[in-house]
């Protein structure tokens, strides 16, 4: 995910401009629903779990470990798939 330095902070980049925070919330809050506080203390669990740097050099292979399953035949990033929390949890422990 290409990032860049803005007077707020670092801003992931879309069609090479910043994303405006609310925009990604909007997204989140349509994607996950009433869910959304739930992963975001399950992401937030597992994220203090680790120091900064094994997160960072760690952050894909969790990612592999609990992203949802893509139902066969379809494809690309946004297809609906079911989420477990638990593999979340499981991976700060």
């Amino acid at each position: 995910m290409p990032v860049v330095a803005t007077p707020e902070g670092l801003r992931a980049l879309a069609k090479d401009k910043p994303i405006a925070p609310a925009s990604v919330q909007r997204y989140l809050e349509a994607r996950f629903g009433a869910a959304l506080p739930a992963v975001e203390q399950a992401m937030e669990g597992l994220a203090q779990s680790l120091p900064p740097d094994e997160l960072a050099r760690r952050a894909y292979a969790l990612y592999e470990s609990f992203r949802p399953e893509v139902p066969a035949g379809v494809r690309g990033w946004g297809a609906a798939g079911v989420l477990d929390l638990e593999a979340i949890r499981g991976a700060a422990r």
